[in-house]
C-alpha cells in the first residue's frame, strides 16, 4: 500500500497504528488531492471571469466617459450665453444639463439636437425660468413635425416674441396653432418655420390675432402658392393696410375708421376685409384694386372670393387648437421604430450620466498631467 502522508502525521501526533486508520488516511489523502485539483480549476475559472468582467467594466467606462465628454462639449455653446460668476455659470450649466437629459429621455430626441435647441432658446428668449419648458415644447414639436429643434425654436420664438409674450404657455399656444395649420393647410412644420417670421411683425403691429394669422396660412397654402409665397402675399396685404393707398384710405373712412389697425382691433382681420368688401359692393376685383401690390391682390382675390367661407371655417378651428402639438407628437411617435429609437437614446443617456460622474476625476488627472 502506498505510503500515506496523513497516516504518518496521525502516528506522529499519537494515534494508534492499525489497518483501519491506515485505510481512512489513504482515503483522506485521495479526497484532498481531488479537492486541490477542483480548487485550482475554480480558481482559473474565477480568474477568467474576473478578467472578462474587468474588460467589460473598462469598455463601459470608456464608452461612458466618451459619451459624457461629447455631451459636455455640446453644452459648451450654451455655456457661452450664460452670465454671472464662474460658480453661478457652473451651477446653471449643471441644471441645464440635467434638464436636457430628462427631456431627451422623455421625448427620444438626442442630446446633440437638444443642446443646439437650448442654445437657440437662450439666444432667442434669454436665460429665462421657462427655458427648459420651452425647449421641451420645441423638441416635441420638432419630433412631431419632422424638423430640428432649432427650426422649431425659430418658429415659436418668431411668433411669441413678435406678439410680446414669451411665456411657456404662449410657446405652447404657438406650437398648437402651427400643427393645426399643418393639418388644415398644405404646408409643413419646417416650411412654416422658415416663412412665418416674415409676417409676424406686421400682423402683431396691426392687431391681427394669432388665430387669424395662422388661419390665413391654413387657407392659402397650396391655393395661392407655397408657404413662402403665401408669406410674401400676406405680408403685402398687411403692408397695404398699414400704408394705405388713397382708395384704401377712403374705404377705411367709409367703414368709420381712420386707420386699419383701429378697424382690425374692433372688427378682427377677416371682419375688416368683409367691411371693406361692402364699400365696393362685394366686387372682389374692385376689392383687390384697393391694394397696389400684385402679391396682395393674389391673396385678397382668394380670401374675399372663393376661399372666403373656407377662411372663416379654418380660422374658427384655430380657436380650438389647444393640444394639437401634443396630439401630433403622440401620433408621430406611436410606432415600433420610434420606440426602439427612444430605448436606444435612453441607453446612450445612461452612459452619459455615468460618464459625467467619472469625468471630474479624469479632468483632475489631466490638469495635473498637462504641465508635464
Amino acid at each position: 500500500m502506498a505510503k500515506s502522508k496523513t497516516y504518518d502525521l496521525m502516528i506522529k501526533i499519537g494515534a494508534k497504528s492499525d489497518g483501519t486508520l491506515r485505510k481512512a488516511c489513504a482515503a483522506a489523502d485521495k479526497d484532498l488531492a481531488s479537492l486541490s485539483k477542483s480548487a485550482k480549476a475554480v480558481g482559473k475559472a474565477a480568474a477568467a471571469g474576473f478578467a472578462a468582467a474587468s474588460t467589460a467594466a473598462v469598455a463601459f467606462s470608456t464608452a461612458a466617459v466618451t459619451s459624457a465628454a461629447g455631451y459636455k462639449k455640446e453644452l459648451s455653446n450654451v455655456k457661452t450665453l450664460l452670465t454671472g460668476t464662474d460658480e453661478e455659470i457652473a451651477a446653471r450649466t449643471a441644471s441645464i444639463s440635467s434638464d436636457i437629459l430628462t427631456i431627451s429621455d422623455k421625448t427620444g430626441v438626442v442630446t446633440s439636437n437638444l443642446t443646439d435647441g437650448m442654445y437657440q432658446v437662450v439666444s432667442a428668449f434669454g436665460d429665462v425660468d421657462d427655458a427648459s419648458s420651452i425647449l421641451e415644447t420645441a423638441a416635441k414639436s420638432a419630433a412631431a413635425g419632422n424638423a430640428t429643434t432649432t427650426d422649431s425654436v425659430n418658429l415659436l420664438s418668431a411668433v411669441t416674441k413678435g406678439y410680446g409674450d414669451i411665456s411657456a404657455e404662449a410657446v405652447q399656444k404657438a406650437a398648437d396653432l402651427s400643427f393645426a395649420t399643418v393639418r388644415l393647410g398644405q404646408t409643413s412644420f419646417p416650411e412654416l418655420a422658415s416663412s412665418i417670421g416674415k409676417v409676424v411683425p406686421l400682423a402683431s403691429a396691426l392687431g391681427v390675432q394669432q388665430e387669424e394669422l395662422y388661419g390665413t396660412f391654413a387657407t392659402l397654402t397650396g391655393v395661392t402658392g407655397s408657404t413662402a409665397e403665401v408669406a410674401t402675399q400676406y405680408k403685402s396685404v398687411l403692408s397695404g393696410l398699414m400704408s394705405p393707398s388713397k382708395s384704401m384710405d377712403a374705404a377705411l373712412s367709409k367703414i368709420g375708421y381712420s386707420t386699419a389697425d383701429a378697424a382690425i382691433k374692433s372688427l378682427g382681420f377677416q371682419g375688416t376685409l368683409e367691411a371693406l368688401m361692402g364699400t365696393v359692393g362685394g366686387d372682389t376685383q374692385a376689392m383687390a384694386k384697393l391694394f397696389s401690390s400684385v402679391e396682395a391682390q393674389t391673396a385678397i382675390l382668394a380670401l374675399c372670393g372663393e376661399q372666403s367661407s373656407t377662411y372663416a371655417e379654418k380660422t374658427a378651428e384655430m380657436y380650438n387648437a389647444t393640444g394639437a402639438a401634443d396630439e401630433a407628437f403622440a401620433r408621430q411617435t406611436d410606432n415600433l421604430d420610434y420606440k426602439i429609437q427612444k430605448l436606444t437614446n435612453r441607453f446612450q443617456n445612461f452612459l452619459t450620466k455615468a460618464g459625467l460622474k467619472l469625468l471630474p476625476y479624469l479632468e483632475k488627472l489631466a490638469d495635473k498631467a498637462i504641465p508635464y
